[in-house]
């Protein structure tokens, strides 16, 4: 509530500097105006001046100024729709209303009954983050002692067990932030542990890491096909293992979402930032409308606060060129307006808006708007990200991911990562003898052991009708072609049945390609790990082969 309310009288303080600024501004406009009557620019500047003094009036305790502005932006509206020369009489009203409004400053105090700070701003904008829930499964006491002394440092709120039936009991309570797994335990393998998480609903969320007395190469590749996302040696120094803890938790914790306000009022833009941020998101203002376009591309926003009135052209005018891209079809557009409600609403829906706040707003009503809003296009993106079978990636929403982690292995060229094609044998058969829904069957199997037996850092995406995807960063050729065995072995093994009772065994094909970040496009890195699972299927198929392209 404090941080709220300080924030807020600095605001307010610097909102008063600012009009008192701006009236020196319009009086100047209305002796421009007395001297050039039948000049519409002028009118036109003296509106937007009074329109910013009736959207923030409210906002900062000065309810009178919004009164006033709103009837010295009307009374322009009119002189321009009538275009007609400006008399003296005109003139004298609009400095009756710059008058009245310095009065209202003169004061400096918000109206008798308001208060400071809006109603329900803090409780708009206030949020506690909990600790990260750590649960460590090690039967070792030194090893517990020191690996919790370790992680309780970087802020985490340790819980520990033994065993895996302990292990298990704590995971069933309450399903961790993430989990450290020590092999081998009391009771049996850790591994058995990792996969009893990730059959779990929501298991697939938690980064899971295994501190392993054994070293061998077989024992870190049985690592990764339980599904858990790293595998360390047990040592003295445990801080390679909680560096990677780290990057797995923040790699994983959502982004604030990014609201872009296209505001030129600086005050407007003031309040509407400090109320989004102090509520969580993260906000830009773009103040001219001539970067807007390079705003949207730069900061990529989730949703987008758009005023109406700008120097130049309108807030519909920039909404209805958003809406001429694909890329922004579900970008929500809430627009801020002072304009009359109905008035509003039609060029609202007309321009593609999704809804519309009428200035001064309220703390509450924005945020909630925003979340709402937000809520709505995460669903929507959702649906259009995801396939609807496998409930997979996409094709194009794969490919797009995959941009940005190639970009990111381009800065960090020391780290490995490797491409999995895999392709279904026989599919088309199994459509044409059982039918396609049995062939579904097949497709949401596959999907299934895939998210079950990668790790949850593992890109997975549904390539084409019978082909998948998978991008594993931090994993060699060999670690990855083991894995890809051993997910194959699984997957041949299990039984299908048909819709008519028959029961039948499907294999798969599998290419792996590894990233040179320095020669290989994103395309060529496909197109390796492509020719390396048709070699697979020339061979005899139900087998993985590795790459052997090479890019110059």
């Amino acid at each position: 509530m404090q941080a709220w309310e300080e924030t807020f009288a600095q605001l307010r303080e610097q909102y008063i500097k600012r009009s008192i600024d701006r009236l020196g501004l319009i009086a100047d406009l209305v002796k421009d105006l007395l001297a050039n009557p039948s000049d519409s620019t002028i009118i036109d500047r003296l509106k937007h001046n009074f329109h910013w003094l009736t959207g923030s009036g409210s906002i900062y305790g000065f309810p009178r100024i919004t009164q006033l502005g709103s009837s010295g932006e009307q009374y322009c509206e009119v002189l321009l729709v009538e275009n007609q020369k400006v008399t003296q009489e005109d003139c004298d009203r609009f400095q009756g209303l710059l008058d009245s409004i310095r009065a209202e400053f003169s004061v400096g105090q918000p109206a008798e009954g308001k208060e400071a700070a809006p109603a329900g701003a803090a409780q708009a904008g206030e949020k506690t983050a909990p600790a990260t829930d750590l649960l460590i499964v090690d039967a070792d006491q030194t090893d517990l002692l020191a690996l919790s002394r370790l992680l309780e440092e970087e802020g985490l709120a340790i819980r520990a067990a033994r065993s895996v039936s302990g292990g298990k009991k704590a995971i069933d309570d309450q399903m961790p932030d993430a989990v450290i797994v020590a092999i081998p335990l009391p009771d049996g393998p850790g591994y058995e542990l990792v996969e009893h998480i990730r059959s779990l609903p929501g298991g697939d969320r938690p980064p899971v890491l295994i501190a392993s007395q054994q070293s061998g190469f077989l024992d870190k590749v049985k690592a990764i096909h339980c599904g858990a996302d790293g595998y360390f040696e047990k040592s003295s120094d445990w801080s390679e293992l909680a560096a990677r803890l780290r990057y797995l938790l923040e790699r994983d914790r959502p982004e604030p979402y990014r609201i872009l306000s296209v505001e030129d009022d600086p005050d407007q833009a003031a309040f509407v930032r400090a109320v989004l941020e102090l509520a969580g998101y993260q906000v830009r203002v773009c103040p001219d409308p001539k970067r807007f376009e390079q705003e949207l591309g730069e900061f990529q926003p989730d949703l987008v606060l758009m005023d109406v009135i700008l120097p130049g052209i309108t807030g519909y005018e920039l909404t209805k060129y958003v809406r001429q891209n694909e890329k922004y079809v579900a970008l929500p557009v809430v627009f801020l307006t002072t304009q009359g409600q109905l008035d509003a609403q039609i060029k609202a829906a007309k321009a593609g808006g999704d809804d519309y706040l009428v200035k001064p707003v309220l703390p509450p009503l924005l945020v909630a708007m925003v979340a709402s809003k937000l809520e709505r296009a995460r669903l929507l993106k959702t649906l259009l990200y995801k396939d609807g079978l496998t409930k997979l990636l996409t094709h194009t929403a794969f490919m797009e991911r995959a941009g940005s982690v190639m970009a990111d292995l381009r800065r960090n060229p020391e780290r490995r990562a490797v491409m999995i094609m895999i392709d279904i044998d026989g599919l088309k058969s199994v459509n044409d003898n059982y039918g396609p829904t049995t062939g579904d069957k097949v497709l949401v199997w596959l999907a299934n052991l895939l998210r079950r037996r990668l790790r949850r850092q593992d890109l997975i995406g549904r390539f084409s009708g019978e082909e998948f995807l998978v991008i594993a960063e931090d994993l060699g050729e060999q670690e990855a072609e083991k894995l890809t065995a051993r997910v194959l072995a699984e997957f041949s093994s299990r039984e299908i049945e048909a819709t008519d009772g028959t029961r039948f065994n499907v294999t798969f094909s599998a290419g792996i390609a590894t990233l040179d970040p320095h020669v290989m496009s994103l395309e060529q890195w496909r197109s390796a790990a492509e020719e390396a699972m048709r070699e697979a299927k020339a061979n005899s198929k139900n087998c993985v082969q590795l790459a052997s392209v090479s890019f110059q």
